[in-house]
């Protein structure tokens, strides 16, 4: 139960026929609300230290700022409140575009109360922010991993309604995939989710009991930078609900959602300093010149508020400059301007804000200009590296032993199957035609070709780019770097439970078969049972665990696993395409 309506008995001074007296109000007793708690990076001793986390240039900004000491049940802590105003007779960002539209003003003025609740619970410290509160806390005070740590642990693996991620190293593409109803994880795509950074997840969770859960309902967690979910407002109860939240964060991982955790942020300090120095280094470079390795991006815990931005400040040193938008270009300009050496610790004290409009009156939110920088490096080790969100991040290396087992294994199937070499300048295209014009590889080009469903009905998905001779589906790539691979590993995996799951998928893949293969015939029970990626790496050597990009290797285990878990299990193979020495015929 969220709240109740309860009589309280208020002092009425105004004048009446029955004068001034006691009257009967009925108000809202709220028992639970739905708020977002952090857990701050460093342990306080005592609340005296709250105010040193905070963002002193925000507090600047509150009118009637109010703070001070208080007591939550047994915790102390800290609690600060007041109002975020528009300038005397300023309007609502928004009312300046509608005034001109319409021919006449339009005028409101924006308030925006703020308060936040900071607590030490057990030697932890957390916060939980009200109204505009939000914009007191600075994200490099916040645990980055808390709510997803406790995502991991809690989340029902089959109700998993929200995954956002990043893929280090592609620019900064970041994904929000939505499931309304629930679904289970697999159900996203995760294929090539060990090479994600995975910024949030979200869904029900059976495995937690608050202080004003039901038994038999499931409790609504997203879990990203901070932890979203319903705590109750009794002082007693919110901390018994904070050390509910601690004690199921010292529980194992779930096994379905172990991949969330595999790239873990780096501690060792001198391998910090050495990664910097080498990303200090290309911020003196040109966008061409530096474009493969650094990037542009939105920090995660703005990722899905960006579409509310409309302008940005960027302050590195003395440097204060407004944009429309935050481009490789713009960080790299703000980069010349500053002394060798120091460059990247000046991303890292500068500050980018963001706005809901134009003239920069309505903050968004503000984050450290070093978190809109991605960037990646290898070391010769061969251990490979992202900066995310201002922190470097490395696959674990007992995983990658593990993995480069796994890998090593799969390239290890073998089978009479027959590839041909790719010819100079041809594209994926040409080379899937003209390998199915070669009558003795028994193949069919269905590159291109769409298998529609009840679930793919507008463009259908590609079920392989070429058949071969014993109904393998075929998936081929030439590829320069990972990311063209972990999207041909995902897209068979696409492929595969598409055609596993539904009857009519199988029907169309069986005519598309029989019109592009000349008559060949299908059998009327047909399931995919073998998969195969035809692999031309950049140089046309073999495909190996020493060749084959690292990133790539995480997507093609992470494949393996969801096929091979498929109804019907599907076998894998992993074939490197060589290339042609000398022009050759179709035959």
């Amino acid at each position: 139960m969220c709240g109740a309506e309860i009589t309280v008995l208020c002092w009425n001074s105004t004048e009446s026929d029955t004068g001034a007296g006691w009257v009967a109000v009925a108000e809202k007793v709220v028992r639970t609300r739905q708020v977002t708690l952090h857990r701050l990076r460093h342990r306080l001793k005592s609340a005296d230290e709250f105010f040193d986390v905070l963002d002193h240039e925000q507090l600047d900004e509150l009118e009637d700022l109010d703070f001070g000491p208080v007591t939550v049940a047994d915790c102390s802590g800290l609690w600060v409140q007041g109002s975020f105003r528009t300038k005397a007779g300023e309007s609502a960002e928004w009312c300046a575009a509608a005034s001109r539209t319409l021919g006449y003003t339009v005028h409101f003025a924006d308030t925006h109360s703020a308060g936040l609740l900071q607590l030490i619970v057990d030697e932890a410290a957390y916060a939980i922010a009200y109204g505009q509160g939000y914009r007191l806390l600075p994200g490099e005070a916040k645990d980055h991993r808390f709510g997803l740590e406790f995502a991991i642990r809690a989340l029902d693996p089959t109700h998993v309604h929200k995954l956002m991620r990043r893929r280090p190293g592609a620019r900064g593409r970041t994904e929000v995939t939505l499931m309304p109803n629930g679904s289970a994880i697999w159900a996203f795509d995760v294929a090539d989710a060990y090479a994600d950074l995975v910024g949030s997840a979200s869904g029900k969770s059976q495995a937690i009991q608050l202080s004003r859960s039901r038994p038999t309902q499931a409790t609504s967690v997203d879990g990203g930078v901070g932890l979203q979910i319903r705590l109750a407002t009794d002082p007693v109860e919110l901390v018994s609900d904070i050390r509910t939240i601690a004690g199921i964060l010292s529980r194992e991982r779930r096994p379905e959602l172990e991949f969330i955790d595999r790239i873990r942020p780096i501690r060792d300090t001198e391998l910090v300093d050495r990664l910097d120095d080498e990303i200090d280094q290309l911020l003196s470079g040109t966008p061409d010149e530096v474009s493969l390795r650094l990037s542009a991006v939105v920090p995660m815990d703005l990722a899905e508020r960006i579409e509310d931005v409309r302008a940005f400040k960027v302050r590195l040193e003395k440097s204060n400059r407004t944009y429309d938008e935050i481009t490789l270009d713009v960080l790299l300009n703000q980069a010349k301007v500053l002394r060798e050496g120091p460059r990247l610790q000046a991303f890292r004290d500068g500050r980018v804000y963001a706005f809901k409009d134009e003239a920069c009156t309505h903050p968004v939110g503000s984050s450290k200009a070093i978190q809109w920088l991605e960037a990646t490096a290898a070391l010769p080790e061969d251990r490979h590296f992202a900066m995310v969100d201002g922190r470097w991040y490395e696959i674990d290396a007992d995983y990658r032993v593990r993995l480069r087992q796994r890998v090593h294994e799969l390239l290890e199937v073998a089978s009479d199957l027959k590839l041909r070499a790719w010819r100079a300048g041809e594209t994926e295209r040409d080379y899937n035609e003209n390998s199915a014009l070669d009558p003795d590889l028994g193949l069919v080009c269905l590159d291109r070709h769409g298998v529609k469903d009840e679930f793919h009905h507008k463009w259908g998905f590609e079920a392989c780019d070429l058949l071969g001779p014993d109904n393998q589906l075929i998936h081929v790539k030439q590829a320069t770097s990972s990311s063209p691979l972990s999207h041909l590993f995902s897209q068979a995996c696409v492929a595969v439970q598409g055609l596993e799951g539904s009857v009519e998928a199988r029907q169309r893949f069986r005519e598309l078969v029989r019109q592009q293969g000349r008559g060949r015939e299908l059998p009327g029970d047909f399931v995919p049972t073998k998969v195969v990626f035809g692999i031309l790496l950049k140089k046309g050597e073999a495909v190996t665990s020493s060749t084959l990009f690292p990133f790539a290797q995480v997507a093609l285990v992470q494949a393996a696993r969801v096929l091979q878990s498929a109804r019907v299990p599907i076998d894998i193979e992993v074939r490197g395409i060589e290339r042609a020495s000398a022009p050759q015929s179709d035959g």
